[in-house]
């Protein structure tokens, strides 16, 4: 790792780059590059060296990847630059927007794994996740034999359970299929990441505004704060969150405080500003224009007020997005959030206070468990506003000065954990076998040996898994054995869906010998698949969900506690979405099943996803009537409308009140809202109704091509 004594600046008049590209750079206010920056040139960036970057967050990694991509793109090539999330996309993709002064195509993609996305073909750079580029990969879209150059940002996130198997695979096509830049927060076995990449290693601890770590714990009346500088602070109050926070506020500082539950994040929010004054700001009335459930304004409004908010995905997106606008915007003083604020978006602040080290883990005895190094180094990171700190500060809260000693130990003086791979379960490895296969295959077992062999496990977990996947893959016929193994035409169809095989073989297993069900009963089953989202049950909420009961589940209570657990979150998904499509009010549906907005649309799309894919899981199979039957569940999943209201939702523009305003006063088709002009604009305003009739035309046009 080098030093800081030896680190480096380079003015951007000293770079071998075009003009015009100096030109864009200046016009963002970037006038010299960092050491990270200029070591990443000196190691070959501009000249498709492969590298490894690991370096502290906020340490200007995305620069290092707009110049590789640039440099690339106008020589002739294309890139893609994969995101471990969604809002991470959008981030990088309205960034990358500013390069499109010099010609060059920026485009955008994720979501709706069931397309090859064949438009991208014009576009010089692609930002996409990595599941939308694994599915890319499965689906062999052509394009992306243009491809050559491959950004992995965020690749630490191997180390993820859920994600990290995506990510191994992605890397390990991205190895194969051209040049590589991957991006990283510091880890501690960056030699064996960068020779598994073939890449140069760099890896520098550098970040623009200094950070001092430290923990925080109660001594006499008072609150302690050992600094890893060996500096001590002490702090007066009732509660060492709030105490810590005012003293930030007081110096002029912004502060992210994570909790981790949204129950802690609301009540810590709730409690800071108790102690913060009214401020005149347009937060409230933004708030109220924006149209968000009752139950968030009401939470929050009293909150803004005093500059303080909370945030976790239950809030609705609209509002999440507010609140993070409100912050960069230095009109929010405080925001107390879960840990997923610090791997979601770009948002620092001079002060961040992590009020817990344990999470929760139905899986672990007694439900808690300690967070791993990487993800406080994560929240840590966010501490320190480049352009308005000169340094900043993170705090861990401990119980003592024993724990103190500890947690500074283990969390602040040490490194991140090694990168390890985690395909090793059957869950993981199946679907990564039947992916390479997808996008790679036919293969003999010897050649997907091999490809398996590249990636991160080790070859005592290669062979424990790899007999036993291509057993279970073709007993389960999506696998056919001959010279070389290839996917059957099931096989075909679950991978282009995107699915895991475990909830496919669910499907095929619950609906091979089912009769036709009740809509509940379908949802419950898809529910129940590795792929479906995963709400919270409290004890109090069981008896409640077995009274819903109105009709003969597909998937049984089991005994074990752990899969009893999971077997409610499935009842009550089945549940949320029955009301959903029985257009019952979202405030009713949050009411009744304690979800946010954010949980109701998370739910709702993932199901989207589900019905799609057993509707065609069924198709292939050969199950007309299950298939007709989650065919036309998912048109009301997507919409959450009766049948009835299927044909008007088909016009932009009309989601289910409206389209139930309209049925419900005659107008009961795209027809009869081209037939009754006069009466749609009565009902919706005439601005409103003269726009859905103008929709309503190219909706039946559409319906007629």
């Amino acid at each position: 790792m080098k030093g800081l004594s030896s680190l480096k600046w380079t003015t951007v008049d000293e770079l071998e780059l075009d003009e015009k590209v100096k030109g864009i750079l200046k016009e963002r206010g970037v006038i010299r590059l960092n050491p990270v920056q200029t070591e990443a040139i000196k190691k070959g960036l501009l000249k498709g060296k492969r590298l490894l970057v690991a370096s502290p967050t906020a340490s200007g990694k995305t620069l290092v990847a707009e110049l590789g991509m640039i440099s690339h793109v106008t020589n002739g090539g294309k890139a893609v630059y994969v995101v471990p999330l969604r809002a991470l996309a959008q981030e990088k993709y309205d960034t990358l927007k500013s390069w499109e002064k010099l010609g060059v195509k920026v485009g955008i993609t994720s979501g709706d794994y069931d397309s090859d996305d064949e438009w991208l073909r014009y576009y010089d750079i692609v930002v996409s996740t990595y599941e939308k580029l694994d599915s890319l990969w499965r689906r062999r879209a052509t394009w992306l034999s243009q491809v050559n150059y491959y950004v992995l940002d965020e690749v630490h996130y191997i180390n993820d359970g859920e994600r990290g198997p995506v990510i191994e695979g992605i890397t390990i096509r991205s190895k194969r299929a051209g040049n590589l830049l991957a991006l990283s927060a510091t880890v501690s076995n960056y030699v064996e990441i960068a020779d598994w990449l073939g890449a140069e290693p760099v890896v520098i601890d550098w970040r623009p505004v200094k950070l001092r770590e430290g923990v925080l714990f109660p001594e006499g009346r008072r609150f302690r704060v050992q600094f890893d500088d060996g500096s001590i602070e002490t702090v007066k109050g009732v509660d060492p969150i709030v105490a810590f926070t005012l003293r930030s506020i007081e110096a002029g500082g912004q502060v992210l405080i994570f909790r981790n539950s949204r129950r802690n994040a609301e009540a810590t929010a709730r409690r800071v500003a108790e102690f913060l004054d009214e401020t005149e700001n347009d937060l409230t009335s933004a708030l109220n224009e924006e149209d968000v459930v009752n139950e968030e304004r009401e939470g929050l409004e009293p909150l803004l007020r005093r500059g303080v908010a909370y945030h976790h995905a239950g809030l609705s997106k609209r509002t999440r997005d507010l609140i993070e606008s409100a912050f960069r915007t230095r009109r929010l003083k405080v925001i107390a959030a879960t840990p997923t604020l610090a791997a979601g978006v770009n948002l620092p602040a001079r002060t961040v206070i992590i009020g817990d080290y344990h999470r929760y883990n139905r899986k672990v005895l007694g439900f808690q468990e300690e967070i791993p190094v990487m993800e406080y180094k994560q929240m840590s990171g966010r501490a320190g506003r480049p352009g308005f700190d000169d340094s900043g500060e993170a705090v861990i809260v401990v119980r003592n000065a024993r724990e103190a000693e500890r947690v500074m130990k283990k969390y602040v003086l040490s490194q991140p954990e090694e990168l390890k791979s985690r395909l090793g379960s059957e869950l993981a490895f199946f679907s990564f076998v039947l992916g390479v296969l997808a996008s790679d295959g036919p293969l003999t077992e010897m050649e997907l040996r091999k490809f398996a062999s590249e990636s991160l496990m080790t070859r005592e977990v290669l062979e424990r898994y790899l007999d036993r996947a291509i057993n279970w893959l073709t007993e389960r016929e999506f696998v056919k054995l001959g010279r070389k193994l290839s996917l059957t035409s099931f096989g075909r169809r679950v991978a282009d869906l995107y699915v895991n095989p475990f909830t496919a073989d669910l499907i095929k297993e619950k609906l091979t010998k089912s009769e036709l069900g009740c809509n509940l009963a379908y949802l419950q089953l898809l529910a129940s698949t590795p792929d479906a989202p995963v709400v919270s049950v409290g004890r109090y909420e069981e008896d409640r969900l077995y009274d819903e009961l109105d009709c003969e589940l597909m998937v049984e209570e089991p005994e074990d506690e752990t899969e009893r657990y999971e077997f409610l979150s499935s009842l009550k998904v089945g549940l949320i979405v029955r009301d959903w499509i029985n257009e019952e009010p979202e405030e009713k549906i949050l009411e009744t099943y304690n979800v946010g907005s954010g949980d109701l649309n998370a739910v709702v799309e993932t199901m989207d996803w589900l019905t799609y894919s057993g509707h065609h899981v069924c198709n292939v199979l050969g199950l007309s009537e299950h298939a007709k039957r989650l065919s036309l569940l998912n048109a009301r999943v997507k919409d959450g409308v009766s049948e009835e209201l299927l044909d008007l939702v088909k016009i932009r523009g009309v989601g289910r009140k409206r389209a139930r305003l309209l049925y419900d006063s005659g107008v009961r088709s795209v027809l009869d809202v081209l037939a009754n002009p006069e009466k749609v604009k009565s009902i919706l305003g005439a601005r409103l109704g003269e726009s859905v009739i103008e929709q309503a035309a190219r909706a039946l046009t559409g319906l007629h091509k």
